[in-house]
């Protein structure tokens, strides 16, 4: 599919939508802000790895199972 293409494929999938929460949702989507991501070294990786087990060991995730859970009502 090529841009073209895919932008009127988008433009018929948006026409077809009757429901507010969902036409707002795609529009906070498109104004998310373009987020330029920095280059980590070694040691700020790290750092983020060790982090991240961190909050695993104390719970701080959500499992699949909620995530599917969660994911119904989108």
């Amino acid at each position: 599919m090529n841009v073209a293409e895919l932008k009127t494929h988008l433009h018929q999938e948006i026409e077809s939508i009757n429901n507010l929460e969902q036409l707002e949702e795609i529009l906070a989507m498109l104004n998310v802000p373009k987020v330029r991501f920095e280059k980590m070294s070694l040691e700020e990786y790290a750092e983020a790895i060790d982090e991240a087990r961190k909050q695993i060991k104390q719970g701080q995730f959500t499992s699949v199972e909620d995530l599917e859970k969660e994911s119904e009502s989108w």
